[in-house]
């Protein structure tokens, strides 16, 4: 190893959170590298629903707490960043849905009118007229009304392009197993891993979601410093239209959310909230069942018989809280030279961003060692309803 192989800054981890490290690096001319084991966003960012969150979701008690002003600004900050204004330019994404909405059933209305129709809320929420509604939810036996939130739905799949294809050449595969390398001080100085390559830099960045916990225990952290919170998410393939709604209920939690994609000509329905959560504990079988009749006693009218059927399991990875509740923002933990970050939330990977370059060093502009130049290219992570089995 030597000064021809160092980087300023190496990344561990390409999922959304460290493509926009790298991206706001790279703009700044340093020499950062992001070092992924598989496949670009093929963790928790291919399987997000690619909701951008402006914290309603999480005020279903009616409140709004710390998770949901983490996340206001939110929304706002991405669509700058879309339009070409932001801090990354992300005009190459495509956007799903303008907004995402939520819809209340029919014998809960009046509990939640009130709180949609509050001043706080003024132009976060707008309640839509039912000749607005999607053509699915046009049930008014069973639908009471529909919001529209300032939440947009972004295509996660051309979100990593739009991250990734400026800077191409920073990105490599590696194996997945790797050792820390110290210098006499006890700082890390090198990866080191299993086919006699390395990764030489002065500062480390691991945004590998639970792939952080091989860092975590070199760097001699209790496996308690991180958590994960699983989920066993449906789709639905040949939906009967498209959709972007959470669907309250009395719980704290969407008793459904729902996204739409694109499988060839059919429409595929995403499926997360309270049916994900519950589902970690049911088989795949078991799980369609619950859809089934999940379902057909909120939407009874819809026609779902030409439906077939998945099921996804994903663990979000993200740093521990006291209680094991979900953090209400980004988190990271610096180990002298090393950071182990997780964003929480797609949403809020820029401001985790943001925190972990306000902490590192200045550094001149200086180019690529030629050392990795001829490393493997990491592909991109398919979307999941292109690798699921269908039943």
């Amino acid at each position: 190893m030597t000064a021809d192989t160092s980087l300023d800054v190496a990344i561990i981890g390409g999922g959304v959170a460290g493509l926009w490290i790298l991206n706001l690096l790279c703009k700044q001319g340093r020499s950062a590298m992001l070092f992924e084991s598989d496949a670009i966003g093929g963790g928790q960012s291919i399987a997000s629903q690619g909701i951008i969150h402006g914290g309603l979701k999480y005020a279903l008690d009616l409140k709004l707490g710390q998770a949901s002003a983490a996340l206001a600004d939110m929304p706002g900050l991405w669509r700058d960043c879309l339009q070409g204004k932001g801090a990354i330019d992300l005009r190459g994404c495509r956007i799903a849905a303008e907004h995402h909405l939520f819809w209340v059933r029919k014998s809960l209305t009046s509990r939640i009118a009130g709180f949609f129709g509050a001043r706080m809320l003024r132009g976060r929420v707008d309640a839509l007229e039912s000749a607005e509604w999607p053509s699915v939810l046009r049930d008014p036996e069973h639908v009471g009304a529909v919001y529209r939130l300032d939440e947009i739905v972004l295509d996660v799949p051309s979100l990593l392009r739009a991250l990734a294809e400026p800077w191409r050449d920073h990105i490599r595969q590696v194996p997945g197993d790797f050792t820390l390398e110290r210098d006499a001080a006890g700082n890390v100085v090198a990866l080191r891993y299993g086919d006699g390559r390395f990764v030489q830099a002065k500062q480390f960045v691991f945004t590998a979601g639970a792939g952080n916990a091989q860092a975590l225990r070199q760097l001699g952290q209790p496996a308690d410093a991180a958590q994960t919170r699983p989920l066993h998410m449906l789709l639905m393939r040949d939906a009967p239209g498209l959709l972007h709604a959470h669907c309250f209920d009395s719980s704290d939690k969407p008793r459904v959310t729902v996204t739409s994609h694109h499988l060839g000509d059919e429409i595929v329905w995403y499926v997360g909230g309270q049916i994900a959560e519950n589902g970690v504990m049911q088989d795949e079988a078991a799980l369609i069942a619950t859809a089934k009749a999940e379902f057909s006693s909120l939407l009874p009218g819809l026609d779902l018989s030409r439906c077939r059927y998945a099921g996804w399991q994903v663990d979000r990875a993200e740093g521990a809280t006291e209680t094991g509740a979900k953090p209400d923002g980004p988190v990271f933990r610096r180990h002298g030279n090393v950071f182990v970050a997780w964003p929480t939330k797609l949403a809020l990977a820029p401001r985790l961003a943001d925190a972990i370059i306000a902490e590192l060093p200045p550094a001149k502009a200086s180019p690529l060692p030629a050392y990795y130049s001829n490393w493997p290219q990491a592909p991109y992570a398919q979307p999941v309803w292109e690798r699921v089995t269908w039943r």
